[in-house]
Parts: structure tokens; sequence; C-alpha cells
């Protein structure tokens, strides 16, 4: 019996070894995300990219390294994407502060010790796993980059963000000398935007670079019609912050208003809801602005409005724009950074000046006035958007990294 258990014994560990000998055969790509948990666009990024090596590639051991464990690791898990937990600190922050350099250089003796412990961390975790390519998901964690460059093991970073102008992020090393450390670190740059790779270019014009759309497949809609003296609604969602514009379209509304037209107004997102109310009490436009919390289902949102917004300062690509578009909707956007790339002006949407409340609020009383172009701009909306169909990301993606 003895001689039994040791013989079944024996031949566990040996299947275990077969099977940590052939994993260590397939090449193995190690991608590592600034979050755990979804909350913004660089999450739902992260799982299309590791979803379309899984689709692409099946043979492929991928790993990811996230922050800690929450929905976004969930998701990828189930799509057999291994998880590992480690710590992985950024060398940005956003600042608190009026004077920002000043709070960088009393920051930078904890953040600059917290980045070499995370740079040490992540050169364990690579020796210990071996992988054959390191991919890091926005700009803002560098550990993994630098462990890879010590290792003689290529990376690749995948940049959806200008960084200062659009997150007002301040960073460790400075914003010129961070850009050109991302080049120095990577095979490729992949950038979400034509603009994100023209901002990049602008800091390094040595970079090696490469302009990659998302994906965005949301379930396609029917353009909604909207009824002889049916008020229009516009819906704007994104993170409740200055610099996505929610106080632009409070204000297009008012003056709306005041030139005798009322559009409905619906905010969702997370952040102080409590100035965005004051504005629209302040500006005598309370009873048509809503504001509601985050969430992952937009879907209902799409189907109650008419119109989409995007009044972002400087949006690295606009994922909210296309998905509105996808749904059905035109989108009245701001003419600047990635933005400008989705919505064609009188084909798909309008565009207005960045900041500018007034021409906003001429938009879209183009848009209440003419059901006919609403409607059409609304079904050229959603046709333009199959230039992110998945099958194209994915092909584009394994292209890029070299695993076609």
């Amino acid at each position: 019996m003895f001689a039994a258990h040791t013989a079944r014994r024996r031949g566990t560990r040996l299947r275990a070894n077969e099977a940590l000998r052939k994993r260590s055969l397939v090449p193995r790509v190690l991608l590592v995300s600034n979050i755990g948990s979804f909350g913004g666009g660089g999450a739902t990024v992260f799982r299309d990219m590791a979803v379309a090596l899984r689709e692409k590639r099946p043979d492929l051991d991928l790993v990811a390294v996230y922050p800690w464990k929450g929905s976004l690791a969930k998701e990828c898990a189930r799509h057999g994407i291994r998880t590992k937990i480690a710590f992985t600190p950024w060398w940005a922050f956003i600042a608190r502060w009026r004077t920002p350099r000043i709070e960088a250089l009393i920051g930078a003796l904890p953040r600059g010790a917290l980045l070499l412990l995370g740079i040490l961390q992540a050169v364990l975790l690579l020796v210990r796993l071996r992988p054959t390519m390191v991919i890091s998901n926005t700009m803002t964690i560098p550990s993994h980059a630098i462990a890879a460059k010590l290792l003689g093991i290529p990376h690749y970073w995948m940049v959806l963000e200008f960084g200062r102008d659009d997150h007002r992020l301040q960073f460790l090393l400075g914003y010129r000398r961070t850009i050109r450390m991302i080049n120095q670190l990577s095979e490729s740059v992949i950038c979400i935007s034509q603009a994100i790779e023209k901002a990049m270019l602008a800091q390094d014009p040595t970079m090696r670079t490469c302009q990659l759309y998302p994906v965005v497949d949301n379930p396609v809609g029917t353009p909604p019609e909207r009824q002889p003296g049916e008020r229009m609604r516009a819906v704007l969602a994104g993170r409740l912050a200055e610099s996505k514009g929610q106080h632009l379209a409070i204000e297009a509304v008012a003056i709306a208003r005041k030139a005798g037209v009322d559009i409905e107004l619906a905010l969702v997102g997370d952040g102080n809801e409590k100035v965005l109310r004051q504005l629209a009490r302040r500006l005598g436009v309370e009873d048509l602005v809503s504001i509601h919390g985050p969430t992952r289902d937009l879907g209902r949102y799409w189907s109650a409005a008419h119109v989409g917004l995007m009044c972002s300062d400087c949006e690295g690509f606009g994922l909210v724009s296309v998905l509105a578009m996808r749904a059905g909707l035109p989108v009245c956007g701001t003419n600047a950074g990635g933005t400008a790339e989705i919505i064609m002006p009188g084909v798909n949407g309008l565009l207005s000046p960045a900041g500018d409340a007034n021409a906003l609020a001429a938009n879209l009383m183009t848009l209440e006035s003419d059901e006919d172009l609403r409607r059409k701009l609304a079904f050229r909306a959603v046709e333009t958007t199959q230039r992110y169909r998945r099958d194209r990301y994915c092909d584009e993606l394994t292209a890029i990294l070299g695993l076609s």
C-alpha cells in the first residue's frame, strides 16, 4: 500500500513537472495594468488588449499584473489570463497644490523610494516568470518597463493619454524627460490616437511609434426619432471633473434656454456633483439637468437621449463618443485631441472649439431645430464606427507585437 501511495505521489510530481516544462516552452506575455478594477477607459483598453491576444493567439501564456485584485482582474481571468498582484508605483501624480513644481520637489524622495522598490519587485517577478515580452498600459507605471530593460526583455508601451494636458499629471522626472524615457524603454510606443502619437513625437521626434485605435463593439442601436413637441435630450458620460467639461454643457443648456430653446441634459459619472448642481441652479436650468452616478451599463442613457456630448478640453481618444455613436446618437464634440479624429463635422456629428459654450449651444440648437439633420448624422454615426471592429484590432495588435 505504501509503495502504491509513493508511486502515485511520484506520478503526480512528474505530471506537474511536465506541465511546468511545457508551459516554459510557450511564449509568455506579461501585461501590466495601472489599476485592478474598471472605472475608466484605461481598464477597458487593457481588457480588450488581453482578450484580443487570447483570441488571436490561444497558444500564448498570458499573465496580467495588477496592483490589486478587482473587477478588471476577475474579468480577464474569465478569459484564461493568469493573475499576478504586484506593487506597481506611479511616477506621476495629480498636483493638489497651486505650486506643482514645489509639490513635486517635496514628494520626490518618498516617490523615488517607492519607485525603486517597485522596480526591484518587478525585476524579481520577471526573473521568476521569464516572459518573452512585457506590455505596460498607460504612461503612469514604469517599474516593469525599467525591469524589462535591465533584463533585456522586449517591452511595448500602450499610451492612452497626453498625461499633462488631459489628466493634469505631474511627473517625477518632468514631462519631456518622462516621454523620452518611455521611448528609451520601449521597442515601440503604441498610441491610442493620432493626436497622442503627434504629442509624443513633439516631445521626442526619435520615438518609435505606431497608432492603434481601440475596440468599440457595444451593441449597435437604432437612431431614436424625436416626436413633435418633445424636448431634445443630450447625455454626457464621464468622470465629473472640470477637464471633462460638464460645466460647459450646463452653460450651453443655459444659453439655449435664454434663446428660447429647452434642452434636457443628463450627466453620468462619479465626482463632485454638488458643484455642478450649484452651477445649474445659478444659471436657472436646474430643472433641465439631471446627474446620475457611475455605471458600466450606459445603454439605458443612450436609448433615452437624442444627442451625445463630448466636452473634454483634450481627450486622448474619446471612447464615450464612439459608444454613443454606435448606440445611434450624433455627437456634439470638442475640436481637440482624439475627438477630432472620430467626429466629422456635418457627417456624423458637430464640433465646437474647446471651452466655447456659445458654439456648443449653437450646435445643440441646430440639431434641435432640424430633426432631419439630426437623424442623418445619427445614421452616419453608426456607420462610421465600423472602423473600431474587434477583428481589425486583433490583427493590428498582433502585427505590431510581432505575434501575427
